[in-house]
């Protein structure tokens, strides 16, 4: 059917409108398409690493009620090299690090904990990690393990954890037996802990505790 001369003018107007930026418009739309479809695999890539992972999980605790700490810490490794992304590498981590210490190797307990305070994507995994890194290195009391344990309580504590970081502080000054210090840093984590409904009444009963240990309220 023949196009009247209106229809032709249109038709001449989108020729050259597409000469002039189809080009642009495709461009544009490849982008979105692959933006849409990059998210897309990731989502299914993330999805995909936490099944992965969950399943190495699992095998690490099958391995701690079996007592095979070798395979409980190449698990935890395996978690950390493959699926370190994941809140599984946290925990296996963690986990792996307590089986260390009741194997009395501090080291090795050190050496995941580390790996979780400085690699954890959740926050809360990454504040356990350095409290009870912490714990390690004051409980071990020594020149180079106290100078450590004071750069890392240099640094800004994960929110929500701040009642805990002071504690820490007022254990590094008690084991090198500065009572009237630790006694201050003891009653500023309590009073933080008591407006803080948050934490435990264990928490607060452990920290009352040290209190009456160095003075009292």
């Amino acid at each position: 059917m023949a196009l009247d001369l209106e229809e032709q003018e249109n038709l001449a107007n989108l020729k050259s409108f597409w000469a002039r930026y189809g080009n642009y418009i495709i461009g544009v739309i490849t982008v979105a398409l692959l933006v849409y479809s990059g998210m897309s695999a990731w989502k299914w890539y993330q999805r995909d690493q936490a099944a992965d992972a969950g399943k190495l999980y699992e095998t690490l605790i099958n391995s701690i009620s079996k007592n095979e700490k070798d395979k409980t810490y190449l698990a935890a490794e395996d978690l950390q090299n493959k699926y370190g992304g994941t809140s599984y590498a946290a925990m296996g981590s963690l986990v792996a690090a307590k089986v260390a210490m009741d194997s009395n190797d501090a080291t090795k307990a050190q050496s995941y904990l580390k790996w979780t305070a400085n690699q954890a994507s959740d926050d809360s995994f990454r504040a356990l990690a350095q409290l009870r890194l912490l714990g390690i290195l004051i409980d071990q009391g020594t020149e180079a393990s106290l100078k450590e344990a004071d750069q890392l309580l240099k640094e800004k504590a994960v929110k929500g954890f701040e009642p805990l970081w002071i504690e820490r502080r007022g254990d590094w000054y008690l084991v090198q037996t500065k009572i009237p210090e630790a006694r201050t840093e003891y009653l500023k984590a309590m009073k933080a802990m008591q407006s803080d409904r948050a934490f435990p009444e264990d928490a607060r009963g452990l920290l009352k505790v040290k209190i009456d240990a160095v003075g009292g309220m």
